[in-house]
């Protein structure tokens, strides 16, 4: 795994509080991108 993929896990962890199911970089990107963008608006 690569350091890229390593900080989109631990994103991932820090964000969801779990594991992801699956290692996808570019997928994982987009859902962490619109999980911290609804967080900053205060969305659940």
């Amino acid at each position: 795994m690569d350091t890229e993929t390593k900080a989109l896990v631990q994103r991932w962890i820090l964000a969801f509080c779990e594991t992801p199911v699956l290692i996808d970089p570019e997928l994982m990107r987009r859902v962490l991108d619109g999980a911290e963008a609804a967080n900053e608006h205060g969305e659940p």
